[in-house]
């Protein structure tokens, strides 16, 4: 079990200068020997890089922080015998790696707990915004059933997801022909119903 105490991570980032070991073969002996010396040099020459990159990942400082102190944790424990600079520095990166989808993984388990949570004491909003939906998508139907035959046709495909060459597909015509029922469909379409929502709505059909 190692025993080297945590304070030398603090001891280091304050002494990253004095820590640094210009002799890979010399590091790498002291590694070997669990020495405090590999540990400071490797936090000094690290630390911030490592910390830069976790940030990018979790979106936090401290998160981050506590996520790099737990990779140097992992090599403090390792009984891995390594025998290269680029091997430990590979494995630093590889554990930062490893922890920050861990964490990634943890934190979407919380955050889907929380909105169910969420969603279980609000259940009025969710009804609303469902009602919201409902007459929002019925005002849009209505004004499609008004527009001529072929261009109703057209809007009603591309109100299921279908694309232009899916369109004419499905009703035999060209896509030249389906792009011009759209354009006038919209057209129609805003005018008809005068809101800026459904405008946007329109807007991706």
């Amino acid at each position: 079990m190692v025993k080297i105490s945590l304070n030398i991570f603090i001891f280091a980032a304050k002494n990253e200068r004095q820590m640094l070991i210009p002799d890979p073969e010399l590091f790498l002996k002291y590694l070997a020997q669990k020495d405090n010396k590999a540990f400071q040099h490797l936090y000094g020459m690290y630390f911030s890089a490592l910390k830069a990159l976790a940030v990018n990942y979790v979106k936090d400082e401290d998160e981050a922080e506590d996520l790099v102190q737990e990779v140097f944790i992992t090599l403090l424990e390792s009984n891995h015998q390594f025998q290269s600079v680029d091997e430990v520095k590979y494995f630093l990166y590889n554990i930062l790696k490893n922890k920050c989808i861990s964490h990634y993984r943890k934190q979407k388990v919380r955050d889907r707990y929380r909105q169910e949570m969420q969603d279980a004491e609000e259940p009025r909003e969710d009804f609303w915004a469902k009602v919201l939906e409902e007459d929002v998508y019925a005002h849009l139907m209505a004004a499609i059933e008004v527009l001529p035959p072929q261009c109703r046709l057209v809007m009603k495909c591309s109100l299921e997801g279908l694309r232009i060459a899916e369109i004419a597909d499905r009703l035999r015509i060209s896509e030249e022909t389906v792009k011009e029922h759209k354009q006038n469909g919209k057209r129609k379409l805003v005018k008809m119903l005068d809101n800026p929502f459904l405008e946007a709505v329109i807007f991706f059909l």
